[in-house]
């Protein structure tokens, strides 16, 4: 029996609010955040191109630091942010750990900073009186602070277990960075509601530094979708001068970039800012058949287990869709997915920016679930990790003892002349992960605890002992798959024996991502942009995928190397020297 006129669908218990233990929630989310970013080289594509930035501005100029570029060549897209924090932890810690690794430990401060922003945003709608569960007519019910501690502990849980953002949580890209602002300017939004000036500022700081991070687009669509929020929430006399609070400090905040870099060389700037002014006027189009295409198969997989229960959210709720808790969250998903239709590539960079809403949303999806589609969700996570550990840990077995023979085969073919080493410390690290995930489940089987966290720490913890177990075991041959450091070394050795080891080398349809692997991992001097008339040598990438790369730079060159990787069989890279008059 139930007294409560409340409309709300959550039913919670004081046992089902039971707090998770602090131990095992920092535990999951450190290791999930340091997997995977030790013990190797910046990958291409993405990964190798952000840390050029960083790298470059780390040991170039104060011009540098204000128009990125990789050696050279301008980095027209995005915008700074990033890189800049990224810059300044190689500057710190690079001579202490290396250059690579120290830039990857913004990936650490970003999941951090995206975790915070995740759970006390989330802590905040939850406490509200909107947000409460049903008072029962004996008591019983869940306490507002264990109330919102549990969604606000389910949120992080989530998170983790997003099947999407594990890669790209562990790259030096823009697009970490990104989810992090994003993250935190919900969390500003939810502020708002109770402490108006605090709330507004740390919104519009948000929105600044996501322009600042990846460009205008994805940040106006989040302004109108935080202002809409607003607009339904705040009173009538805060509606306007929340927009006005917020885009002011939002555009003061991104302007500084522009201006600092015209005040220091106002004819580099016109030459940069033209063409990122062209880069962020193609970002948003009207959508393709091809791009929808893309965003139908990729958002289900990409965003579970957020959508299900992010749909159930809105459903169970319907008769609160302007509640703060489904309108924070809601409202800035649906313009999220319009910036991601009307991006001007298919790819994760936008899709990646919806799942901090929907992780919020899904949270509160959690409290109004049936106790049989909880059974459903938690052993669907059992069965689905238990299986994937299982093939991880045969196909290592495989690949470290050549049988199965078809399963070795399958991985030789990716890692052609490797032979994989074999770590103690990592296999004892994926043993001890894998001992956790059983007793994990074995928990969760036996004891089958009333806690509602305890489907979304399956999927977390799933998720996580997967990533770690991979990283573990597989990262020398993942590595040796991605890394560009032995062509590299190979090319510099080639160039200074031909003429010296400062040689300067003209990049001829080379990414930035090569520019970058080049010049860390070989240390080859390459030609600025603009300033490439009189190198000596030349280096060009061809690829079989495409006939556009076919040619040669321009001017009289010879011919004196041509080499490749073994993992890499349509890419040919080839070195030129000028031809002598």
């Amino acid at each position: 029996m139930i007294f409560d006129s409340r409309p709300s669908p959550a039913r919670v218990s004081v046992a089902a609010a039971a707090m998770l233990p602090r131990w095992a929630l920092w535990s999951l989310l450190l290791a999930y955040a340091v997997a995977g970013i030790t013990g190797r080289d910046p990958w291409y594509h993405d990964d190798a191109a952000s840390f050029g930035v960083m790298w470059t501005m780390a040991h170039g100029s104060a011009l540098d630091w204000w128009l990125p570029n990789v050696v050279g060549a301008a980095f027209a897209e995005e915008g700074p942010l990033s890189f800049w924090v990224g810059a300044a932890s190689i500057w710190l810690f690079g001579p202490l750990i290396g250059d690579a690794q120290a830039a990857r430990l913004t990936c650490v401060l970003w999941f951090l900073l995206m975790a915070a922003g995740l759970w006390y945003a989330t802590w905040r709608l939850a406490r509200r009186d909107e947000a409460q569960p049903i008072a029962f007519a004996f008591g019983g019910e869940a306490t507002p602070r264990d109330y919102g501690r549990m969604l606000a502990d389910i949120a992080l849980l989530l998170l983790i277990g997003t099947v999407g953002i594990v890669i790209r949580a562990h790259e030096t890209t823009a697009e970490t960075a990104a989810v992090a602002w994003v993250s935190v300017a919900l969390f500003g939004l939810a502020l708002s509601l109770d402490r108006f000036a605090s709330g507004a500022l740390a919104c519009g700081f948000a929105l600044g530094a996501l322009a600042l991070t990846r460009g205008p687009a994805p940040a106006a669509f989040l302004l109108i979708g935080v202002c809409v929020a607003g607009g339904i929430l705040l009173r009538a006399n805060r509606r306007w001068e929340f927009a006005a609070i917020v885009s002011a400090i939002a555009c003061a905040l991104f302007a500084v970039w522009p201006i600092v870099a015209y005040a220091l060389d106002a004819t580099a700037a016109d030459y940069y800012f033209a063409a990122w002014r062209d880069w962020a006027g193609e970002s948003v189009r009207f959508p393709s058949a091809a791009h929808l295409g893309w965003v139908v198969r990729n958002v289900f997989w990409y965003t579970w287990p957020l959508w299900p229960l992010a749909a159930w959210t809105m459903w169970s709720w319907r008769q609160a869709l302007r509640a703060p808790h489904i309108a924070v969250a809601s409202v800035p998903t649906i313009l999220l997915f319009i910036a991601l239709l009307t991006s001007n590539a298919a790819n994760e960079a936008s899709l990646i920016l919806t799942v901090p809403p929907l992780v919020i949303l899904a949270a509160f999806g959690a409290t109004t679930l049936r106790r049989a589609a909880e059974s459903v969700l938690d052993w669907f996570a059992i069965v689905a990790f238990s299986f994937l550990a299982l093939a991880v840990w045969a196909y290592y077995v495989a690949v470290m003892t050549g049988a199965p023979p078809k399963m070795a085969a399958s991985i030789a073919r990716l890692t052609p002349g490797f032979v994989p080493p074999l770590i103690a410390p990592a296999l004892l690290i994926a043993t001890v992960v894998t001992i956790a995930w059983l007793a994990l489940v074995t928990w969760r089987v036996r004891i089958n605890p009333p806690m509602l966290w305890r489907g979304p720490i399956l999927a977390a913890g799933g998720l996580a002992m997967l990533w770690i177990v991979l990283a573990a075991l597989f990262m020398p041959s993942v590595n040796y798959n991605r890394s560009y450091a032995p062509l590299a070394i190979e090319v510099a050795r080639r160039i200074a024996a031909l003429d010296g080891a400062d040689a300067c080398v003209l990049a001829h349809r080379l990414r930035s991502s090569h520019r970058a692997v080049f010049a860390f991992h070989g240390g080859l001097r390459f030609a600025a942009e603009r300033d490439n008339a009189d190198c000596g040598f030349a280096l060009h990438r061809d690829t079989r995928r495409s006939q556009l790369d076919d040619d040669p730079p321009p001017g009289s060159w010879q011919l004196v190397w041509r080499g490749g990787l073994p993992t890499r069989p349509d890419e040919t890279f080839r070195i030129y020297r000028r031809a002598r008059q």
